[in-house]
Protein backbone atom coordinates (compact mmCIF):
# COMPACT_ATOMS: atom_id res chain seq x y z
CA UNK A 1 0.00 0.00 0.00
CA UNK A 2 1.10 3.25 -1.02
CA UNK A 3 1.85 5.87 2.23
CA UNK A 4 -0.37 8.79 1.63
CA UNK A 5 0.16 11.94 3.33
CA UNK A 6 -1.14 11.87 6.88
CA UNK A 7 -4.58 13.63 6.66
CA UNK A 8 -5.41 14.39 10.25
CA UNK A 9 -9.31 16.13 9.67
CA UNK A 10 -11.89 13.72 7.48
CA UNK A 11 -12.62 16.81 5.51
CA UNK A 12 -8.97 17.16 4.33
CA UNK A 13 -9.04 13.32 3.35
CA UNK A 14 -12.11 13.56 1.55
CA UNK A 15 -11.30 16.10 -0.67
CA UNK A 16 -8.02 14.75 -1.41
CA UNK A 17 -10.08 11.59 -2.82
CA UNK A 18 -12.79 13.05 -4.80
CA UNK A 19 -9.75 15.77 -6.05
CA UNK A 20 -10.80 18.65 -5.29
CA UNK A 21 -9.00 22.15 -3.95
CA UNK A 22 -10.37 23.98 -1.39
CA UNK A 23 -11.77 26.18 -3.90
CA UNK A 24 -13.18 23.82 -6.10
CA UNK A 25 -14.84 21.77 -3.16
CA UNK A 26 -16.61 25.28 -1.95
CA UNK A 27 -18.02 25.87 -5.86
CA UNK A 28 -19.77 22.72 -5.54
CA UNK A 29 -20.94 23.00 -1.90
CA UNK A 30 -22.57 26.53 -2.78
CA UNK A 31 -23.89 24.64 -5.61
CA UNK A 32 -25.84 21.64 -3.03
CA UNK A 33 -26.21 24.70 -0.31
CA UNK A 34 -28.74 26.86 -2.77
CA UNK A 35 -30.13 23.82 -3.90
CA UNK A 36 -31.41 22.73 -0.47
CA UNK A 37 -32.96 26.63 -0.31
CA UNK A 38 -30.46 27.89 2.03
CA UNK A 39 -29.41 30.83 -0.68
CA UNK A 40 -25.97 31.34 -1.73
CA UNK A 41 -22.71 30.83 0.76
CA UNK A 42 -19.72 33.40 0.87
CA UNK A 43 -16.98 31.81 -0.46
CA UNK A 44 -13.99 33.21 1.48
CA UNK A 45 -10.70 31.31 0.15
CA UNK A 46 -9.53 30.73 3.42
CA UNK A 47 -12.82 29.16 4.78
CA UNK A 48 -12.20 25.05 4.32
CA UNK A 49 -8.52 25.31 5.91
CA UNK A 50 -10.16 27.16 9.22
CA UNK A 51 -13.18 23.85 9.14
CA UNK A 52 -9.79 21.80 8.58
CA UNK A 53 -7.31 23.28 11.58
CA UNK A 54 -10.28 23.29 13.89
CA UNK A 55 -10.56 27.40 13.89
CA UNK A 56 -13.97 27.65 12.97
CA UNK A 57 -16.76 24.85 12.05
CA UNK A 58 -19.32 25.16 9.54
CA UNK A 59 -22.59 25.77 10.48
CA UNK A 60 -25.85 24.03 10.22
CA UNK A 61 -27.26 24.32 6.81
CA UNK A 62 -23.49 24.08 5.39
CA UNK A 63 -23.38 20.87 7.08
CA UNK A 64 -26.56 19.83 5.49
CA UNK A 65 -24.72 20.76 2.24
CA UNK A 66 -22.29 18.57 2.58
CA UNK A 67 -23.71 16.08 3.34
CA UNK A 68 -26.46 16.51 0.29
CA UNK A 69 -23.07 16.90 -2.07
CA UNK A 70 -21.46 13.60 -0.49
CA UNK A 71 -24.68 11.51 -0.02
CA UNK A 72 -25.12 11.70 3.19
CA UNK A 73 -28.05 10.67 5.57
CA UNK A 74 -29.08 14.33 6.42
CA UNK A 75 -30.00 12.19 9.69
CA UNK A 76 -26.09 11.27 10.24
CA UNK A 77 -25.32 15.15 10.71
CA UNK A 78 -27.31 15.31 13.66
CA UNK A 79 -26.81 12.48 15.16
CA UNK A 80 -23.11 11.98 14.27
CA UNK A 81 -21.75 15.73 14.71
CA UNK A 82 -19.42 17.50 13.07
CA UNK A 83 -17.02 15.83 11.39
CA UNK A 84 -18.40 12.59 12.61
CA UNK A 85 -20.72 12.53 9.79
CA UNK A 86 -18.60 12.71 6.98
CA UNK A 87 -16.84 9.09 7.47
CA UNK A 88 -20.04 8.00 6.04
CA UNK A 89 -18.92 9.37 2.47
CA UNK A 90 -15.84 7.69 1.99
CA UNK A 91 -16.76 5.11 -0.99
CA UNK A 92 -14.19 2.75 0.15
CA UNK A 93 -15.68 1.81 3.72
CA UNK A 94 -19.06 2.04 2.54
CA UNK A 95 -19.07 -2.01 1.92
CA UNK A 96 -17.71 -2.40 5.46
CA UNK A 97 -20.33 0.14 7.05
CA UNK A 98 -23.13 -0.32 5.55
CA UNK A 99 -23.72 -4.20 4.19
CA UNK A 100 -25.94 -6.20 6.03
CA UNK A 101 -25.46 -8.79 9.55
CA UNK A 102 -25.87 -11.40 7.20
CA UNK A 103 -23.19 -13.89 5.62
CA UNK A 104 -23.67 -13.02 2.44
CA UNK A 105 -23.20 -9.19 3.59
CA UNK A 106 -19.75 -10.72 5.90
CA UNK A 107 -18.74 -11.92 2.20
CA UNK A 108 -19.29 -8.58 0.79
CA UNK A 109 -17.32 -6.75 3.36
CA UNK A 110 -14.98 -9.47 3.72
CA UNK A 111 -13.62 -8.90 -0.06
CA UNK A 112 -13.81 -4.99 0.76
CA UNK A 113 -12.24 -5.22 3.72
CA UNK A 114 -9.10 -6.90 1.49
CA UNK A 115 -9.04 -3.92 -0.83
CA UNK A 116 -9.31 -1.33 1.49
CA UNK A 117 -9.82 2.40 1.04
CA UNK A 118 -8.09 4.94 -1.82
CA UNK A 119 -5.71 5.97 0.57
CA UNK A 120 -4.68 5.65 4.39
CA UNK A 121 -6.36 7.96 6.47
CA UNK A 122 -4.07 7.10 9.05
CA UNK A 123 -4.69 10.19 10.95
CA UNK A 124 -8.61 9.31 12.13
CA UNK A 125 -10.69 5.90 12.50
CA UNK A 126 -13.37 5.38 9.60
CA UNK A 127 -16.40 5.39 12.76
CA UNK A 128 -16.78 6.59 16.00
CA UNK A 129 -19.31 7.76 18.47
CA UNK A 130 -22.89 6.74 17.89
CA UNK A 131 -21.72 4.99 14.53
CA UNK A 132 -19.30 2.91 16.62
CA UNK A 133 -21.40 1.92 19.33
CA UNK A 134 -24.25 1.34 16.44
CA UNK A 135 -21.83 -1.38 14.59
CA UNK A 136 -21.16 -2.68 18.26
CA UNK A 137 -24.97 -3.30 18.67
CA UNK A 138 -25.44 -4.76 15.51
CA UNK A 139 -22.89 -7.16 16.23
CA UNK A 140 -24.44 -8.15 19.50
CA UNK A 141 -27.74 -8.83 18.13
CA UNK A 142 -26.74 -10.30 14.61
CA UNK A 143 -24.47 -13.04 16.74
CA UNK A 144 -27.33 -14.82 18.06
CA UNK A 145 -28.03 -16.42 14.95
CA UNK A 146 -27.22 -20.09 14.04
CA UNK A 147 -24.94 -20.08 11.04
CA UNK A 148 -25.94 -21.86 8.17
CA UNK A 149 -24.38 -24.56 5.70
CA UNK A 150 -22.95 -22.93 2.82
CA UNK A 151 -23.85 -23.91 -0.72
CA UNK A 152 -21.76 -22.22 -3.51
CA UNK A 153 -21.02 -23.51 -6.89
CA UNK A 154 -17.18 -24.54 -5.86
CA UNK A 155 -14.99 -25.91 -3.57
CA UNK A 156 -15.67 -28.59 -0.90
CA UNK A 157 -15.08 -27.95 2.76
CA UNK A 158 -14.27 -31.08 4.77
CA UNK A 159 -13.10 -31.24 9.22
CA UNK A 160 -9.76 -32.41 7.69
CA UNK A 161 -9.35 -29.40 5.73
CA UNK A 162 -10.49 -26.90 8.56
CA UNK A 163 -8.43 -28.35 11.01
CA UNK A 164 -5.57 -27.30 8.72
CA UNK A 165 -6.52 -23.89 8.04
CA UNK A 166 -7.27 -23.57 12.07
CA UNK A 167 -3.67 -24.61 13.15
CA UNK A 168 -1.50 -22.11 9.95
CA UNK A 169 -3.69 -19.40 12.20
CA UNK A 170 -2.64 -21.04 16.07
CA UNK A 171 0.73 -20.18 14.13
CA UNK A 172 0.20 -16.88 12.76
CA UNK A 173 -0.97 -16.08 16.51
CA UNK A 174 1.83 -16.59 17.53
CA UNK A 175 4.21 -15.14 15.49
CA UNK A 176 2.23 -12.36 15.85
CA UNK A 177 3.61 -12.44 19.64
CA UNK A 178 7.58 -11.91 18.40
CA UNK A 179 7.28 -10.23 15.23
CA UNK A 180 6.49 -6.74 14.23
CA UNK A 181 3.41 -5.38 12.65
CA UNK A 182 5.21 -4.68 9.39
CA UNK A 183 6.86 -7.93 9.30
CA UNK A 184 3.79 -10.03 9.72
CA UNK A 185 1.34 -8.31 8.07
CA UNK A 186 1.88 -9.80 4.65
CA UNK A 187 1.58 -13.18 5.89
CA UNK A 188 -1.49 -12.28 8.07
CA UNK A 189 -3.35 -10.48 4.80
CA UNK A 190 -2.60 -13.75 2.72
CA UNK A 191 -4.39 -15.78 5.27
CA UNK A 192 -6.79 -13.81 5.63
CA UNK A 193 -7.46 -13.67 1.48
CA UNK A 194 -6.95 -17.83 1.66
CA UNK A 195 -10.14 -17.95 3.89
CA UNK A 196 -12.18 -15.36 2.24
CA UNK A 197 -11.75 -17.64 -0.57
CA UNK A 198 -13.29 -20.67 0.92
CA UNK A 199 -15.89 -18.14 2.92
CA UNK A 200 -17.41 -16.99 -1.09
CA UNK A 201 -17.11 -20.23 -3.03
CA UNK A 202 -17.40 -23.34 -1.03
CA UNK A 203 -19.68 -25.88 0.25
CA UNK A 204 -20.27 -27.37 3.36
CA UNK A 205 -22.35 -27.99 6.30
CA UNK A 206 -23.42 -25.94 9.10
CA UNK A 207 -21.03 -26.71 11.89
CA UNK A 208 -17.84 -26.57 9.42
CA UNK A 209 -19.23 -23.11 8.49
CA UNK A 210 -19.42 -22.12 11.75
CA UNK A 211 -15.83 -22.75 11.94
CA UNK A 212 -14.82 -21.29 8.86
CA UNK A 213 -16.48 -17.93 9.92
CA UNK A 214 -15.34 -17.94 12.81
CA UNK A 215 -11.22 -18.49 11.63
CA UNK A 216 -12.07 -16.05 9.25
CA UNK A 217 -13.13 -13.45 12.29
CA UNK A 218 -9.75 -14.38 13.87
CA UNK A 219 -8.00 -13.48 10.75
CA UNK A 220 -9.62 -10.78 10.49
CA UNK A 221 -8.83 -9.48 13.89
CA UNK A 222 -5.02 -10.32 13.55
CA UNK A 223 -5.14 -8.35 10.46
CA UNK A 224 -6.61 -5.19 12.19
CA UNK A 225 -4.43 -5.85 14.59
CA UNK A 226 -1.50 -5.89 12.59
CA UNK A 227 -2.32 -2.52 10.72
CA UNK A 228 -3.07 -1.07 13.88
CA UNK A 229 0.76 -1.60 14.63
CA UNK A 230 1.76 -0.57 11.13
CA UNK A 231 0.04 2.68 12.16
CA UNK A 232 -2.75 2.47 9.31
CA UNK A 233 -5.61 3.00 11.51
CA UNK A 234 -8.62 3.22 8.69
CA UNK A 235 -7.54 -0.30 7.20
CA UNK A 236 -7.15 -1.81 10.94
CA UNK A 237 -10.54 -0.83 11.78
CA UNK A 238 -11.99 -2.07 8.58
CA UNK A 239 -10.83 -5.58 9.16
CA UNK A 240 -11.85 -4.97 12.73
CA UNK A 241 -15.73 -4.07 11.67
CA UNK A 242 -15.29 -7.48 9.41
CA UNK A 243 -13.99 -9.59 11.66
CA UNK A 244 -17.42 -8.53 13.97
CA UNK A 245 -19.33 -9.19 10.68
CA UNK A 246 -17.49 -13.23 10.17
CA UNK A 247 -18.17 -13.76 14.21
CA UNK A 248 -21.84 -13.00 13.70
CA UNK A 249 -22.63 -15.27 11.07
CA UNK A 250 -20.34 -17.68 12.84
CA UNK A 251 -22.74 -17.67 15.74
CA UNK A 252 -19.47 -17.18 18.08
CA UNK A 253 -20.00 -14.33 20.30
CA UNK A 254 -16.68 -14.93 21.86
CA UNK A 255 -14.78 -14.22 19.05
CA UNK A 256 -16.35 -11.24 18.24
CA UNK A 257 -16.06 -10.38 22.25
CA UNK A 258 -12.16 -10.76 21.80
CA UNK A 259 -11.79 -8.73 18.40
CA UNK A 260 -13.94 -5.97 20.84
CA UNK A 261 -11.29 -6.43 23.01
CA UNK A 262 -8.91 -5.07 20.40
CA UNK A 263 -10.92 -2.17 19.18
CA UNK A 264 -10.66 -0.54 21.90
CA UNK A 265 -7.11 -0.37 22.18
CA UNK A 266 -7.27 1.23 19.26
CA UNK A 267 -9.84 3.50 20.12
CA UNK A 268 -8.58 4.56 23.51
CA UNK A 269 -5.42 5.31 21.99
CA UNK A 270 -6.06 7.06 18.69
CA UNK A 271 -10.25 7.94 19.52
CA UNK A 272 -12.42 8.90 22.11
CA UNK A 273 -11.51 6.57 25.54
CA UNK A 274 -15.80 6.31 26.41
CA UNK A 275 -16.39 4.52 22.98
CA UNK A 276 -13.65 2.33 24.15
CA UNK A 277 -15.65 1.93 27.08
CA UNK A 278 -18.38 0.99 25.53
CA UNK A 279 -16.92 -1.34 23.21
CA UNK A 280 -15.59 -3.44 26.22
CA UNK A 281 -19.24 -3.13 27.80
CA UNK A 282 -21.14 -4.47 24.61
CA UNK A 283 -18.68 -7.41 25.05
CA UNK A 284 -19.10 -7.71 28.78
CA UNK A 285 -22.78 -7.89 28.18
CA UNK A 286 -22.78 -10.14 25.29
CA UNK A 287 -20.63 -12.90 26.31
CA UNK A 288 -20.11 -12.68 30.86
CA UNK A 289 -22.79 -15.38 31.47
CA UNK A 290 -21.43 -17.81 28.49
CA UNK A 291 -17.66 -17.63 28.69
CA UNK A 292 -14.55 -18.79 30.51
CA UNK A 293 -13.06 -17.33 33.59
CA UNK A 294 -10.12 -16.49 31.60
CA UNK A 295 -11.95 -14.37 28.40
CA UNK A 296 -13.99 -12.60 31.64
CA UNK A 297 -10.31 -11.63 32.72
CA UNK A 298 -9.32 -10.34 29.92
CA UNK A 299 -12.33 -8.02 29.48
CA UNK A 300 -12.17 -6.90 32.73
CA UNK A 301 -8.22 -5.73 32.76
CA UNK A 302 -9.54 -3.95 28.97
CA UNK A 303 -12.06 -2.19 30.33
CA UNK A 304 -10.23 -1.23 32.91
CA UNK A 305 -7.39 0.36 31.08
CA UNK A 306 -10.13 2.17 29.08
CA UNK A 307 -11.26 3.64 32.38
CA UNK A 308 -8.12 4.81 33.29
CA UNK A 309 -7.93 7.17 29.99
CA UNK A 310 -11.08 8.46 31.10
CA UNK A 311 -9.28 9.00 34.55
CA UNK A 312 -11.70 6.70 36.17
CA UNK A 313 -9.96 5.61 39.03
CA UNK A 314 -12.43 3.51 41.28
CA UNK A 315 -13.93 2.01 38.02
CA UNK A 316 -10.28 1.03 37.04
CA UNK A 317 -9.33 -0.56 40.61
CA UNK A 318 -12.50 -2.78 40.08
CA UNK A 319 -11.95 -3.75 36.68
CA UNK A 320 -8.70 -4.89 37.57
CA UNK A 321 -9.49 -6.66 40.79
CA UNK A 322 -12.42 -8.13 38.88
CA UNK A 323 -9.62 -9.37 36.41
CA UNK A 324 -7.50 -10.82 39.14
CA UNK A 325 -10.18 -12.61 40.51
CA UNK A 326 -11.28 -14.62 37.20
CA UNK A 327 -7.80 -15.26 36.31
CA UNK A 328 -7.38 -17.16 39.75
CA UNK A 329 -9.96 -19.36 38.61
CA UNK A 330 -7.78 -20.98 36.20
CA UNK A 331 -7.91 -22.51 32.31
CA UNK A 332 -10.90 -24.99 31.43
CA UNK A 333 -10.68 -27.12 28.57
CA UNK A 334 -12.95 -24.85 26.43
CA UNK A 335 -10.73 -21.85 26.74
CA UNK A 336 -11.05 -20.12 23.19
CA UNK A 337 -7.39 -21.07 21.64
CA UNK A 338 -6.37 -17.13 21.84
CA UNK A 339 -7.23 -16.51 25.71
CA UNK A 340 -3.50 -17.35 25.88
CA UNK A 341 -3.05 -13.81 25.43
CA UNK A 342 -4.21 -13.05 29.58
CA UNK A 343 -1.82 -14.07 31.90
CA UNK A 344 -1.34 -12.86 35.58
CA UNK A 345 1.82 -10.56 34.14
CA UNK A 346 0.20 -9.37 31.10
CA UNK A 347 -2.75 -8.11 33.74
CA UNK A 348 -0.44 -6.61 36.01
CA UNK A 349 1.32 -4.33 33.32
CA UNK A 350 -2.31 -3.16 32.44
CA UNK A 351 -2.48 -2.11 35.71
CA UNK A 352 0.74 -0.55 35.89
CA UNK A 353 0.21 1.08 32.69
CA UNK A 354 -3.30 2.32 33.89
CA UNK A 355 -1.49 3.51 37.31
CA UNK A 356 0.43 5.88 35.52
CA UNK A 357 -2.37 7.80 33.56
CA UNK A 358 -3.83 8.17 36.71
CA UNK A 359 -0.68 9.65 37.79
CA UNK A 360 0.52 7.06 40.21
CA UNK A 361 3.91 6.18 38.67
CA UNK A 362 4.85 5.11 41.95
CA UNK A 363 2.06 2.39 42.02
CA UNK A 364 3.03 1.58 38.40
CA UNK A 365 6.22 0.93 39.21
CA UNK A 366 5.27 -1.99 41.76
CA UNK A 367 3.00 -3.30 39.35
CA UNK A 368 5.62 -3.95 36.43
CA UNK A 369 7.90 -5.15 38.86
CA UNK A 370 5.20 -7.64 39.98
CA UNK A 371 4.70 -8.54 36.44
CA UNK A 372 8.27 -9.33 35.99
CA UNK A 373 7.91 -11.70 38.89
CA UNK A 374 5.33 -13.02 37.57
CA UNK A 375 7.54 -14.26 34.64
CA UNK A 376 6.19 -11.79 32.08
CA UNK A 377 8.63 -12.79 29.37
CA UNK A 378 9.61 -9.54 27.15
CA UNK A 379 11.21 -12.35 24.33
CA UNK A 380 8.12 -13.93 24.07
CA UNK A 381 6.32 -10.83 23.51
CA UNK A 382 8.88 -8.37 22.08
CA UNK A 383 6.80 -5.54 21.20
CA UNK A 384 4.57 -5.50 23.94
CA UNK A 385 7.75 -5.56 26.18
CA UNK A 386 9.54 -2.77 24.79
CA UNK A 387 6.01 -0.62 25.90
CA UNK A 388 6.56 -1.49 28.77
CA UNK A 389 10.16 -0.42 29.24
CA UNK A 390 9.54 2.97 27.92
CA UNK A 391 6.12 3.41 30.26
CA UNK A 392 8.82 2.23 33.46
CA UNK A 393 11.32 4.85 32.27
CA UNK A 394 8.50 7.38 32.24
CA UNK A 395 7.12 6.29 35.60
CA UNK A 396 10.87 6.61 36.99
CA UNK A 397 11.22 10.03 35.19
CA UNK A 398 8.17 11.41 36.84
CA UNK A 399 9.26 10.63 40.28
CA UNK A 400 12.56 12.03 39.32
CA UNK A 401 14.91 9.30 39.32
CA UNK A 402 16.71 10.47 35.92
CA UNK A 403 19.49 8.38 36.04
CA UNK A 404 16.82 5.50 36.16
CA UNK A 405 14.84 6.46 33.40
CA UNK A 406 17.73 6.96 31.32
CA UNK A 407 18.48 3.03 32.24
CA UNK A 408 15.33 1.77 30.70
CA UNK A 409 15.26 3.75 27.84
CA UNK A 410 18.63 2.80 26.55
CA UNK A 411 18.15 -1.04 27.62
CA UNK A 412 14.80 0.12 25.16
CA UNK A 413 16.16 1.89 22.44
CA UNK A 414 18.22 -1.66 22.54
CA UNK A 415 16.17 -3.90 22.19
CA UNK A 416 14.31 -1.73 19.47
CA UNK A 417 16.99 -1.75 17.10
CA UNK A 418 15.90 -5.75 16.32
CA UNK A 419 11.74 -4.60 15.93
CA UNK A 420 10.60 -2.77 13.42
CA UNK A 421 7.29 -1.60 15.13
CA UNK A 422 5.86 2.29 15.13
CA UNK A 423 4.34 1.98 18.79
CA UNK A 424 7.53 1.04 20.18
CA UNK A 425 9.34 3.89 18.19
CA UNK A 426 6.61 6.03 18.81
CA UNK A 427 7.11 5.81 22.09
CA UNK A 428 10.92 6.15 22.25
CA UNK A 429 10.51 9.19 20.66
CA UNK A 430 7.69 10.66 23.20
CA UNK A 431 10.29 9.63 26.08
CA UNK A 432 13.29 11.47 24.40
CA UNK A 433 11.06 14.54 24.34
CA UNK A 434 10.22 13.95 28.33
CA UNK A 435 13.64 13.65 28.87
CA UNK A 436 15.09 16.81 26.75
CA UNK A 437 14.56 19.30 28.94
CA UNK A 438 17.21 17.72 31.73
CA UNK A 439 19.93 17.44 29.33
CA UNK A 440 22.08 19.12 31.75
CA UNK A 441 22.13 15.90 33.69
CA UNK A 442 25.01 13.48 32.02
CA UNK A 443 22.67 10.32 31.35
CA UNK A 444 20.50 12.43 29.65
CA UNK A 445 22.83 13.74 27.35
CA UNK A 446 24.55 10.64 26.86
CA UNK A 447 21.38 9.12 25.88
CA UNK A 448 20.07 11.90 23.39
CA UNK A 449 23.16 11.42 21.47
CA UNK A 450 22.75 7.78 21.32
CA UNK A 451 19.14 7.93 20.26
CA UNK A 452 19.92 10.82 17.88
Amino acid sequence: MTVQPLLLHPLAALRSEIGLTGEKYLDRLDDAHHTLGYGRMAKRREKVSRWETGVNEPDEPTRYAMARLHGIPPTAVTELGWPGFLLLAFPGDRPVLDNPWSPAGTVAAVAAAALGGAMDRRGFLISSGATLSGIAMNWSNAVTALPRPLAAPGRRLDPDMMTRLERRLDDLRHLDDVLSGSDLLPSAVAEYQLLSGYASNTTCDSGISQRLFSTLAEASRICGWLHFDADQHAQAQRFYITSLRASASAGDPEVGANTLNFMAIQTYSKGNPQDAINLVRTAQDRVTGATTPRVRALLHARAGRALSKTGDLKGCAREINAACDAFAKGTHDDDPPWAYSITEGEIEMLAGSSALDLGDPRRALRSFAAAQQAEYSAASHVRDGLLYLTRTARAHLELGDVDAACATAAEALQQNSSVNSVRPSDALTDLRDQLAPHREVRTVREFLQMSA
